[in-house]
């Protein structure tokens, strides 16, 4: 078994591979318990190793064929009717992970992803907006938790989103969780995205899981409902946050942050490397401005990014610097390289989407009840944390720029 897109074949040595068998049968071992019945232990092995084959697509067909399975019923009633708990197992590769990947620098970083789809079965698709279009489509959205470190990062949690085309009060919305086997309790009323992320952290913390900072974009940024309950916890975070957001200034007054931004003079920039970028780290000129504390004894920071060249269009059709804001929750007496990297280090998470699509088949699944969507999104985060593991010990970590 050599793992997709890990390195070259011919880079491979034959006691490589086999050290690999070894590996995922010890990680497949590991989460035995979780299964009642031997036939299900054997079945996890089977997807697993579909996923992690080269097969060019991770449907149910093409996995279980690399399996050596006739057809796909066996798994399809490993996901659908097999005596196991999604969420037990999900705390299992959650602990892997965190042990696997575990590093000082360690973020969690939320996002949602979308999976193009056709039809309307499927348990949460609906005409929505979805960023892997930047548009409206028809498709099903998750959001995802993700841990991350120099030594590299893998998802650790999963929640599915029902919008208002499912969850609600009508007759037919209930009609259509009850067919898709929707809990009661998600079923009633839309889960926003935010508060789907927030529930995943809340776990992730409750598992004793040590993280430096909570990293997510505008969507969850804008919501302060979010951001009281990370400060109310004292979850540092940075957040990127739209220009017109009103913040709270140190002598009680509030700001939009792009009149707090375009105050800062130009001496008062700094340039700093952000994120690894295709040639090499990006750099961007920053700026700090400190915003009013917490009172559960933590301070708040807008940190300003702008581009060192005008690369944008303002609407008299002039290029301007494009600049870009994010809201920091911190120990006072942070540095702004320590807020620069953590900003930085968001993108891991496009990273973790690109590899959990292209490589383990994130969404490529073809399941329609809640339950087998759960089941096979753990399946499929487990073997993306076997590659996880298998690359922070085949690849020296890189250290993040200051």
């Amino acid at each position: 078994m050599v793992p997709p897109g890990l390195v070259r074949r011919d880079e491979l040595t034959v006691d490589e591979v086999r050290q690999w068998d070894r590996d995922l049968e010890g990680l497949c071992g590991s989460v035995d318990d979780v299964f009642v019945r031997p036939a299900s232990r054997q079945n996890l092995r089977d997807m697993v190793r579909g996923l992690l084959s080269d097969v060019p697509r991770k449907n149910m067909w093409q996995v279980a064929e690399a399996a050596g399975h006739p057809t796909p019923d066996r798994l399809q009633d490993f996901l659908a009717r097999g005596a196991w708990e999604a969420d037990a197992l999900r705390d299992r590769v959650r602990e892997f992970v965190v042990d696997a990947l575990r590093a000082e620098d360690a973020v969690l970083i939320a996002d949602e992803t979308g999976d193009i789809k056709k039809g309307t079965k499927s348990v949460g698709v609906a005409r929505q907006y979805t960023g892997v279009t930047g548009q409206v489509e028809n498709a099903q959205v998750s959001v995802h938790l993700s841990y991350g470190s120099a030594r590299g990062r893998a998802i650790i949690d999963r929640e599915l989103y029902l919008g208002r085309h499912w969850a609600g009060s009508s007759g037919e919305h209930h009609r259509r969780c009850e067919e898709a086997g929707v809990p009661e309790e998600r079923a009633r009323q839309v889960v926003t995205k935010p508060e789907l992320a927030r529930r995943m952290v809340e776990r992730t913390v409750a598992a004793g899981v040590a993280f430096t900072y909570f990293l997510a974009d505008e969507l969850y940024g804008t919501c302060r409902a979010l951001r009281a309950w990370l400060e109310e916890h004292r979850i540092r975070y940075v957040l990127a946050i739209p220009k017109n957001e009103i913040l709270p200034l140190a002598d009680g007054r509030t700001q939009e942050a792009r009149l707090l931004w375009a105050r800062v003079p130009d001496m008062a920039m700094e340039r700093r490397a952000c994120a690894a970028g295709a040639k090499g780290p990006r750099e961007y000129d920053f700026a700090a401005v400190h915003l009013a504390d917490t009172s559960h004894g933590l301070a708040r920071t807008l940190l300003i990014r702008r581009s060192p060249v005008p690369n944008k269009k303002n609407k008299a059709g002039e290029l301007v610097p494009e600049v870009a804001s994010f809201l920091c929750h911190h120990t006072p007496g942070t540095t702004l390289a320590e807020l620069v990297v953590a900003a930085g280090q968001r993108w891991m998470i496009e990273e973790t989407f690109q590899a959990a699509k292209n490589e383990v088949g994130l969404d490529q699944h073809e399941v329609r009840k809640w339950c087998s969507w759960y089941r096979q999104t753990t399946v499929t985060m487990l073997a993306l944390a076997f590659l996880a593991d298998v690359r922070s010990r085949r690849i020296r970590p890189q250290p993040p720029a200051h």
